[in-house]
Protein backbone atom coordinates (compact mmCIF):
# COMPACT_ATOMS: atom_id res chain seq x y z
CA UNK A 1 0.00 0.00 0.00
CA UNK A 2 1.01 3.67 -1.01
CA UNK A 3 0.47 6.79 0.52
CA UNK A 4 0.57 9.53 -2.53
CA UNK A 5 0.45 13.73 -1.17
CA UNK A 6 -0.75 15.75 -3.68
CA UNK A 7 -0.88 19.45 -4.09
CA UNK A 8 -2.85 20.84 -7.37
CA UNK A 9 -3.73 24.49 -7.56
CA UNK A 10 -2.84 24.72 -3.47
CA UNK A 11 -5.31 22.26 -2.53
CA UNK A 12 -3.66 18.99 -1.17
CA UNK A 13 -5.21 15.69 -0.96
CA UNK A 14 -4.31 12.86 0.78
CA UNK A 15 -4.63 9.26 -1.08
CA UNK A 16 -4.10 5.63 -0.07
CA UNK A 17 -3.30 3.34 -3.00
CA UNK A 18 -3.49 -0.28 -3.64
CA UNK A 19 -2.68 -2.53 -6.46
CA UNK A 20 -2.79 1.03 -8.42
CA UNK A 21 -6.06 1.79 -7.50
CA UNK A 22 -7.16 4.90 -5.25
CA UNK A 23 -9.20 3.20 -1.63
CA UNK A 24 -9.67 6.40 0.17
CA UNK A 25 -8.82 10.21 0.63
CA UNK A 26 -9.17 12.93 2.52
CA UNK A 27 -8.68 16.31 2.01
CA UNK A 28 -6.69 18.89 3.91
CA UNK A 29 -8.14 22.16 3.13
CA UNK A 30 -6.11 24.65 4.58
CA UNK A 31 -2.63 25.13 3.00
CA UNK A 32 -1.33 27.39 5.67
CA UNK A 33 -1.38 24.50 8.67
CA UNK A 34 -0.17 22.12 7.11
CA UNK A 35 2.98 21.57 9.47
CA UNK A 36 0.42 21.76 12.14
CA UNK A 37 -1.71 18.78 10.41
CA UNK A 38 0.24 16.27 8.21
CA UNK A 39 1.04 13.91 10.82
CA UNK A 40 -2.78 13.81 12.49
CA UNK A 41 -4.57 13.86 8.83
CA UNK A 42 -2.31 11.05 7.62
CA UNK A 43 -2.84 8.83 11.30
CA UNK A 44 -6.78 9.73 10.72
CA UNK A 45 -6.62 8.11 7.45
CA UNK A 46 -4.93 5.19 7.79
CA UNK A 47 -7.19 4.98 11.16
CA UNK A 48 -10.55 4.98 8.69
CA UNK A 49 -9.82 2.01 6.71
CA UNK A 50 -8.10 0.35 9.85
CA UNK A 51 -4.18 0.35 8.15
CA UNK A 52 -1.34 0.38 10.93
CA UNK A 53 1.78 2.59 9.48
CA UNK A 54 4.41 -0.41 8.73
CA UNK A 55 1.59 -1.62 5.61
CA UNK A 56 2.39 1.78 4.22
CA UNK A 57 5.41 1.20 1.86
CA UNK A 58 6.15 4.42 0.15
CA UNK A 59 4.80 7.62 0.85
CA UNK A 60 4.66 9.56 -2.61
CA UNK A 61 4.59 13.17 -3.17
CA UNK A 62 3.38 14.83 -6.41
CA UNK A 63 2.88 18.74 -6.89
CA UNK A 64 2.38 21.18 -9.40
CA UNK A 65 4.55 23.72 -7.25
CA UNK A 66 8.27 24.14 -7.28
CA UNK A 67 10.39 23.02 -4.32
CA UNK A 68 10.31 26.71 -3.63
CA UNK A 69 6.70 26.55 -2.05
CA UNK A 70 6.54 25.87 1.92
CA UNK A 71 3.71 23.36 1.32
CA UNK A 72 5.89 21.32 -0.98
CA UNK A 73 8.70 21.47 1.12
CA UNK A 74 6.74 20.57 3.92
CA UNK A 75 5.14 17.23 2.26
CA UNK A 76 8.07 15.73 0.81
CA UNK A 77 9.77 16.25 4.33
CA UNK A 78 7.09 14.22 5.45
CA UNK A 79 7.08 11.46 2.53
CA UNK A 80 11.35 11.83 3.13
CA UNK A 81 11.36 11.22 6.46
CA UNK A 82 8.76 8.58 6.42
CA UNK A 83 10.46 6.34 3.35
CA UNK A 84 13.90 6.46 5.29
CA UNK A 85 12.35 4.75 8.78
CA UNK A 86 10.92 2.56 6.81
CA UNK A 87 13.82 1.46 4.91
CA UNK A 88 15.90 1.50 8.10
CA UNK A 89 13.49 -0.38 10.32
CA UNK A 90 13.83 -2.81 7.03
CA UNK A 91 17.55 -3.13 6.68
Amino acid sequence: MKLLISIRRKQIRLSLWKEGKEQDHRDILNERSLSEVILKEIDELLRKNKIIPPKIKEIKVESDQTDNFTTTRIAKTVANTWNWTREKMNS
